[in-house]
């Protein structure tokens, strides 16, 4: 089958579905059937027709990209989930090109369904109520609702040194909480200390995210109160914004109607006259926006949005981290925790072309120590790179927008201006991807808790505040 003729299948096939695009979205969407297929390009041709299959199709409930095709993905895995209705035409059009298709998941709905399906039961037989903190079970995802408790009992558990932020009200009008940690011993009384930010969740079927996020913060915090040297270390000498869940509304969405929505739930009808909702939130930063490894198709997985900020989400984090700096609070790391992969990521991932920030050496060394200390663990390797050397591009994302300097005038203009800048994808190499099981967490937090001890020992060598 010649491309051109994949194409005008498509088309068909699209004009087919549309009707009941909406449909399909409703409810308890089922993913029965569905696989996820991988293929690796080896040049510059076979990019170009993935690239224009994911602007055709992703989105339409026909092909999810759940790793995108960019003109920097030569030799890189791209992992497409495919229904079973289109699997041979798709495979058509795929060895046309002369890709090589490996199943990844030969059943995404057997994943689906068997993990919601656990957590229905559990649900049943233990109704949800008031849990104290230390009954808290850091071995299973839990719903926003669960998540903003958590919150809560940590602020009111470390009372004196964790501070209660709310960073924004979602577009659903969900409340974006998150907590400061300053150290009982901290001297802030001239100015600020240095600060790191770690927000989670910002896609929102990444559920290992929000429940890494907070493994690894509730166990520094015990560590803390235990008079552990490291963690004494780090509170007290800089302050930790943790954000465990951004994308309220898509994390809602997941719970309630479709496991693996990755987008905001923002009303793109009237602007776009599309009939899709929903934004990448992890494009729609203002920092290169609009360019390569996003899409203009608001029913896209990789829609920037309407404008840079169109998102009250993204808007929030810009405008409370500018108030921050405003105020003279200096970030020297900026992290967002993602799925899949095992990579710390720095930038750029905004152009393939280019050059390496001037602190990518340092970058690197962080990335690495932390990496290593992963390893020691569990064997869990990760890479550490930017975007562009180890994945795809990604214009308009949250760490190219963390590591460009702040510009006072504006925010649409600069970033935040932190040294270290990271997207962090935590387990797996795509075996579970998006669905990665509860049995998971533990290990997960346990490695990542490590890596992130490392990091904390790194800035404070670099600052001076450890020798």
């Amino acid at each position: 089958m010649t491309w051109l003729k994949g194409i005008t299948l498509m088309f068909g096939i699209l004009s087919v579905f549309s009707g009941s695009i909406h449909a399909v979205l409703g409810p308890g969407r089922k993913y029965d059937g569905y696989q996820v297929w991988r293929v690796v390009p080896s040049n510059a041709h076979q990019i170009k027709r993935l690239i224009r299959l994911g602007a055709n199709f992703d989105g339409f409930d026909l092909l999810d990209f759940w790793r995108e095709a960019t003109p920097s993905s030569i030799g890189r895995p791209v992992d497409i989930m495919v229904p079973s209705s289109l699997r041979n035409n798709v495979h058509d059009i795929l060895t046309s090109l002369d890709l090589d298709v490996t199943i990844t998941i030969p059943d995404v709905g057997a994943l689906v369904n068997g993990q919601m399906t656990e957590i229905q039961k559990r649900q049943v037989n233990e109704p949800v109520g008031t849990t104290a903190l230390s009954d808290f079970d850091y071995t299973r995802y839990h719903t926003y609702d669960e998540i903003q408790q958590w919150v809560s009992d940590i602020v009111s558990e470390y009372s004196d040194i964790a501070s209660p932020f709310l960073l924004t009200t979602s577009y659903e009008g969900r409340p974006i909480n998150g907590f400061r940690i300053r150290g009982r011993n901290s001297d802030a009384s001239v100015t600020p200390p240095p600060a790191v930010w770690f927000e989670g969740g910002i896609h929102a079927r990444e559920w290992i995210s929000p429940a890494t996020v907070m493994w690894f913060t509730g166990k520094l915090l015990q560590d803390y109160e235990d008079g552990d040297e490291l963690a004494v270390n780090m509170f007290d000498n800089m302050d930790w914004y943790i954000v465990p869940s951004l994308n309220v509304d898509g994390y809602t969405y997941t719970w309630t109607n479709d496991r693996l929505w990755r987008k905001t739930r923002s009303d793109n009808f009237e602007e776009t006259n599309s009939g899709c909702l929903g934004t990448d939130p992890n494009r729609n930063f203002p920092f290169g926006w609009s360019g390569n490894g996003t899409s203009p198709f608001p029913c896209s997985n990789i829609y920037h949005g309407k404008s840079a900020l169109s998102e009250t989400e993204i808007d929030g984090v810009v405008e409370y981290l500018r108030s921050l700096k405003a105020g003279g609070q200096d970030f020297h790391v900026f992290m967002d925790w993602h799925s899949y992969g095992q990579y710390f990521l720095s930038p750029w991932s905004y152009s393939a072309y280019a050059p390496n920030p001037p602190d990518y050496d340092d970058m690197m060394l962080m990335g690495n120590a932390a990496s290593d200390a992963i390893f020691d663990v569990h064997g869990t390797v990760f890479q550490s790179g930017s975007s562009i050397e180890l994945l795809n591009e990604a214009a308009g994302s949250s760490k190219d927008w963390g590591y460009v300097p702040y510009d006072p005038t504006s925010k649409f203009k600069g970033g935040l201006g932190a040294k270290y800048s990271y997207t962090v994808e935590l387990r797996d190499k795509g075996e579970y991807g998006f669905l990665l099981p509860e049995n998971q967490i533990q290990p997960v937090g346990e490695e990542i808790y490590a890596g992130v001890r490392a990091i904390g020992d790194y800035i404070l060598r670099e600052l001076g505040f450890i020798v």
